[in-house]
């Protein structure tokens, strides 16, 4: 090779090198302030929201209840007032089967958790899923929970297997706890109703119609319980003027039920609590 064509690679690896150097040295602008608050938004931890705006949530109506609560449980489903919140609303706007989801999900974190527990129970039997109500139950009751609320859906869940007998004693248990508590003596006159004790559960019903607290629900109870018994004239006075017409044929539906032991549970299933 000549010393001319040696000299033209060297200057021109010279340049490579040079033009490499340069663009080594080369730096990006700094970000400006739009770019850096996109980024601290990119990687600043989602916050949930403040207490005020959570208490202020709890006054709403459900449907928005409902909004705000996924929201909080979508930043942080591990979080126990979220998840907690979240289960139950979605339970009262009718979405019992996402209500079961949040609520065994949360279970993971907190087993045996009373609030919790109920919950899912509760959105379990609206689905007539007893068994996985019972289940949780017995988990909740082996941790030692002890609550007249727990007790009584105990009950409740015993009753929509047709264990009457067992359920009316969990129903005592709730009773010891929460003593005249009308939901409690309402479940109770139900048990003994689907047990074929008409008449001691017209006896229950009525004392806890006596009682304050007592809902309207309680009143219904009463009826159906009157009318399973031919009382359809006394179940007519009870039920009063002001009880709607399309409720009194849902009673009669209910009477009708409960003269086939087979539909017993269907009929009463949405009267308990």
């Amino acid at each position: 090779m000549s010393a001319t064509s040696m000299s033209a690679i060297r200057i021109a690896a010279t340049v490579s090198l040079a033009a490499l150097a340069l663009s080594g040295c080369i730096t990006a602008a700094p970000p400006n302030a739009q770019e850096l608050a996109l980024v601290d938004a990119a990687t600043s931890p989602i916050l949930p929201a403040t207490q005020a705006d959570r208490d202020m949530a709890e006054k709403q109506d459900l449907l928005t209840q409902a909004r705000f609560w996924g929201a909080e449980y979508e930043k942080n489903p591990n979080e126990y007032v979220a998840a907690l919140k979240y289960a139950r609303v979605l339970r009262a706007i009718g979405s019992s089967a996402r209500a079961t989801e949040v609520s065994s999900q949360a279970l993971t974190m907190k087993p045996g958790d009373v609030e919790l527990t109920l919950i899912f129970a509760q959105s379990a039997l609206d689905q007539g899923k007893a068994a996985d109500a019972a289940m949780a139950l017995a988990r909740a009751e082996a941790e030692g929970q002890s609550d007249w609320r727990m007790l009584s859906i105990i009950g409740v869940t015993m009753d929509s297997l047709d264990q009457h007998s067992g359920a009316q004693g969990y129903y005592q248990k709730a009773i010891a706890l929460s003593p005249d508590n009308p939901k409690i003596l309402a479940n109770l006159g139900l048990s003994y109703a689907l047990d074929g004790k008409p008449g001691l559960a017209e006896q229950t019903l009525r004392q806890a119609i006596a009682l304050p607290g007592a809902d309207s629900r309680v009143t219904q109870n009463l009826v159906v319980v009157l009318g399973i018994q031919g009382k359809f004239e006394e179940a007519e006075k009870i039920a009063g003027p002001d009880m709607p017409k399309a409720l009194m044929e849902s009673n009669r539906e209910y009477f009708r039920a409960m003269l086939n032991p087979s539909r017993k549970w269907e009929a009463l299933r949405g009267t308990q609590n």
